[in-house]
């Protein structure tokens, strides 16, 4: 790292470790005032959200097409990150946006949520962003989620919690179940990170690459948190088999991927479906 990496990253911990390690877990395990908002919220989301079979869950890999997001825009979507770096090229928009990645949020702006309605995010992670609009899920670790849902039988809910699987599309599926969907579209999931894939818990300086679906996602020497390919198969494992568990189906269009946890479909295929569901 040379000194402005270096200074961004001891800047970094300085504010991750009070918000993430204190005050927002404590906030969202002990406030009692917080949490029957929070609670009431989700419920006011939920029944806004009834009614679609239908769910897409949106990935930011190199794969992903604004042709692809134009014709799947009758379904209601789950996206999250950057993704409004293409909303200059297309009209279509996602019902849920969140993010997860505390060293973004610490990039991010406030004026960069401006372009959603509210922010879903970790409640860990509440005074890690900077967006006006918040509403967020308890926290959960991965072993604590897997014994929840997986082996478990809580039932699936914001505030019992979610688990990251060490990417932010995970939460994404358990939210579109939630939501009441039967059938999980995941699209631009490419599960390939070339310059970035690692141990967990590392950061390093991205080198540039088409990691994602905009060139400008991630500049050359930015530190980003590396993508660890173990974990994050775990997480869709754990997806999947609450999916399973739920009678939902995931069905994985993204037109090139590496991500096997969930049935392969296409894109034309998702089509055909939702028109013939919808034409009976």
């Amino acid at each position: 790292m040379n000194f402005e990496q270096m200074r961004f990253m001891a800047s970094y911990y300085a504010k991750a470790l009070p918000m993430m390690k204190i005050l927002g877990p404590l906030n969202g395990r002990i406030n009692p005032f917080y949490k029957r908002d929070r609670a009431r919220r989700w419920e006011q989301l939920r029944k806004s959200l009834a009614g679609h079979d239908n769910w897409l869950v949106v990935g930011n890999g190199p794969s992903l097409r604004l042709e692809d997001l134009e014709a799947l825009s009758g379904i209601p979507a789950v996206a999250s990150n950057k993704i409004n770096l293409l909303y200059s090229r297309t009209t279509w928009r996602p019902r849920l946006y969140t993010i997860g990645d505390s060293l973004l949020m610490h990039k991010l702006p406030a004026e960069h949520y401006e372009d959603f309605d509210q922010v879903l995010l970790p409640d860990a992670y509440h005074f890690m962003c900077h967006a006006r609009r918040k509403l967020t899920w308890h926290f959960l670790r991965d072993h604590a989620g897997a014994a929840a849902y997986v082996t478990g039988n809580e039932p699936l809910d914001p505030s019992t919690g979610f688990f990251a699987g060490y990417t932010i599309t995970v939460p994404n599926i358990l939210l579109a179940i939630w939501a009441g969907a039967k059938r999980v579209y995941v699209i631009g999931v490419d599960h390939s990170y070339k310059r970035e894939a690692a141990a967990i818990g590392k950061h390093s300086s991205h080198a540039g690459g088409a990691d994602h679906f905009d060139p400008n996602y991630r500049k050359p020497g930015e530190i980003v948190n590396t993508a660890p390919i173990d974990g994050m198969e775990q997480g869709y494992q754990y997806a999947r088999q609450i999916a399973d568990k739920h009678g939902v189906e995931v069905i994985n269009i993204s037109r090139k991927t590496a991500l096997t946890a969930f049935k392969l479909g296409t894109v034309e295929e998702a089509l055909e479906t939702i028109r013939t569901g919808e034409a009976r």
